[in-house]
């Protein structure tokens, strides 16, 4: 996953041989030399060039293209065969801007004519637009027998090179000339541009035969129908992360006005409207909508109809295979807590930071290291934008394990997902949303200590004197394990759960007790049939009366489970309904005893055999309710788990996503 606040560049590329003729001194002399000619060829090449303007991007929705036609004005680049190539990049360039405008993308130019831009200014151009991708247009000079297309990426961008293999496939299959393959290159463009970008090297004016070739606008059309496919694919199915909003109306009269607000790390703003039906559960596939993107979202019922919502992301990359699951919270704050956190064991950390706010914020970073060392940040957050800090980045953090406090000068709203490529030979990712306030108490419904399954309780402690802390395990049959831990202040401990006598294979859920507040959440690693991962989420203050869960799924290789957890010494009635798509609401009753947990896999429910849902819980007594959900579908396969939420509310706010 690559992320950025500010700065922090990686993708974009320029052609070797321009680089080489930059270091040498000798582009501007040619330039100079070949002014006359130049003219020309401009008239015959592309007749509209000189004419046209400065960069601008134009209409268009969804993700921002950056096209760059290499060289122009002083800068001739390469010149043979009665061919000059920054006439060709321009004519190719603006040829697969028409087409990418065409199907609605918007699109922006480094140089609309013949204007001298320095390689600083097309990395400027690209990155104050907050483009999505940056697409640079070259053709080749080396030897006269030199042949074929090629495409360029920067040094180890994953990124790069998926969009630079889907332009060189597409250019390759229309033009039909040496296939040279995908290259990586730490040219300056791709070293100064925040996105992910590409360099194509169409064809070689060095060799006469392809020079010819390039005097053909037919020839130049199929370069840029092939550039403009390439773009396309990328933009339509990056391949890395699926994500879904889940949302959820439990108003059994009215429907439900939704605005979906996402924010990018550019700071663009765009906005979906759905309509929820009463007592109904509505899925938003986010890449369908926002392809290609690093973002946030806020959710907000716009008539007064409170709603509930979750996202769930499914995804394979580099650094982990599997999805995770993280309900909305319901407002911004300026303090934030996260209990879990590591950079060790093969994990990679991120904090995901929302700034809803209309001006640009500053959050402060604090990192509580289980050793009691503390080391810290500070980003910069542009207005109405999401930013993503790679926790190894920060001093002191290269190989530890943390917790995290976040405040800020404005409210903002702060998500921690994590990422494992081979934590004891498992590889997956788990997200949770940050809690606002430390508290004394806290409640975990969902636990396993059986065959495959390790299950880990962390409790974070942000004060200045030590934490007593009772750990209560509740197992079903109404048996209680306590023991007792002491937690330094400033500092972040870890409870093997496996590991607590008394408690070997067995459902368990989890009370915790403070002397002083605290901050817990639980992860799980699993073997569950095969189906390996983790799952991870932030424990609650106070058991309730009733619960929602937006998620549930068990069709195409999903298995959902609904964890009751009973903290109270009085038996409790559980009416569990599950709501429909199309407003069918199907109803479980369950007794759950006295202090224990309760598992009821939806999956043998008469009717939601294959069904996707959300969730009610209603109780005579206070529970605690949790889902958790395994899957294998579409080449990923995983666990995910979430606790529920108390109430619905008209917005949620989520500052993870991403569709990349």
């Amino acid at each position: 996953m690559k992320s950025f606040c500010q700065g922090a560049g990686v993708i974009s590329g320029f052609a070797w041989l321009f680089v080489w003729r930059m270091m040498h001194g000798s582009v501007r002399n040619r330039a100079l030399c070949a002014a006359a000619a130049a003219a020309i060829l401009v008239t015959v090449f592309a007749p509209w060039a000189v004419a046209q303007g400065a960069p601008a991007p134009v209409s268009g929705h969804g993700p921002l293209v950056c096209l760059d036609p290499g060289h122009g004005g002083d800068d001739s680049g390469a010149f043979y065969n009665g061919v000059q190539e920054k006439v060709v990049n321009l004519d190719i360039a603006l040829r697969a801007r028409a087409i990418l405008q065409a199907n609605g993308y918007a699109v922006l130019m480094t140089r609309t004519g013949d204007q001298t831009v320095s390689l600083q200014q097309r990395c400027d151009i690209a990155n104050n637009a907050g483009a999505t991708i940056f697409m640079a247009i070259h053709n080749n000079a080396y030897l006269t027998d030199s042949e074929g297309t090629e495409t360029y990426a920067y040094y180890g961008s994953e990124d790069g090179r998926r969009l630079a293999t889907a332009v060189q496939t597409e250019v390759v299959k229309r033009i039909k000339l040496e296939d040279r393959g995908v290259k990586e290159a730490g040219f300056y463009v791709l070293k100064h541009t925040n996105m992910t970008s590409a360099l194509v090297e169409g064809a070689f004016l060095t060799n006469p035969a392809e020079a010819k070739m390039l005097q053909d606008p037919n020839f130049r059309q199929k370069i840029a129908d092939g550039v403009a496919a390439g773009v396309q694919d990328y933009l339509k199915d990056p391949g890395l992360f699926d994500e879904y909003l889940l949302m959820m109306n439990p108003d059994a009269k009215q429907t439900s006005d939704v605005d979906i607000t996402y924010l990018t790390e550019s700071g663009r703003q765009d906005v979906q409207k759905v309509e929820i039906p009463p007592l109904s559960r509505y899925t938003v596939h986010v890449d369908d909508v926002e392809p290609n993107e690093a973002l946030s979202a806020t959710v907000a019922s716009t008539n007064g109809v409170p709603i509930v919502a979750e996202r769930a992301m499914y995804f394979n990359f580099s650094q982990g295979r599997g999805g995770h699951d993280a309900p909305g919270v319901t407002a911004p704050a300026s303090d934030w807590y996260l209990a879990e956190g590591s950079t060790n064991w093969g994990f990679t950390t991120y904090i995901c930071i929302e700034n809803p706010q209309a001006q640009a914020n500053t959050a402060t970073l604090q990192f509580m290291l289980s050793n009691g060392q503390n080391v810290g940040c500070t980003l910069s957050l542009k207005p109405h934008s999401r930013c993503t800090l790679d926790c190894s980045t920060v001093a002191g953090l290269a190989k530890a394990d943390f917790s995290t406090r976040v405040t800020s000068q404005f409210p903002v709203v702060v998500e921690r997902p994590m990422y494992f490529k081979n934590h004891a030979g498992i590889s997956g990712g788990t997200d949770s949303p940050a809690v606002v306030a430390p508290s004394k108490t806290w409640y975990l419904a969902e636990g396993y200590t059986g065959k495959g399954f390790d299950t880990y309780v962390l409790i974070e402690n942000p004060g200045t004197t030590n934490a007593s802390v009772r750990m209560d395990y509740l197992v079903p049959g109404g048996k209680v394990v306590t023991t007792r831990e002491e937690i330094g202040p400033r500092t972040r401990k870890t409870i093997h759960v496996n590991e607590v006598p008394g408690l070997g294979a067995t459902d368990v859920s989890v009370a915790v007790g403070s002397n002083v507040p605290v901050v817990v959440e639980r992860s799980i690693y699993f073997n569950y049939h095969g189906i390996t991962e983790g799952s991870n989420s932030t424990a609650v203050t106070a058991p309730s009366s009733q619960w929602y869960l937006a998620e549930g799924f068990t069709a195409q290789g999903f298995d959902t489970y609904i964890l009751l957890e009973n903290p109270t010494a009085q038996d409790a009635s559980a009416k569990v309904d599950f709501m429909l798509p199309d407003g069918t609401v199907k109803r479980v009753v369950l007794p759950v005893p006295a202090v224990s947990r309760r598992t009821l896999k939806v999956n043998t429910v008469d009717g939601l055999g294959a069904a996707e849902f959300s969730t009610h819980v209603t109780s005579t007594v206070p529970l605690v309710v949790e889902r958790s959900m395994y899957f294998n579908y579409g080449g990923k396969f995983g666990g995910t788990n979430a606790m529920g939420t108390t109430e619905p509310s008209l917005t949620w706010y989520f500052a993870e996503g991403c569709t990349r």
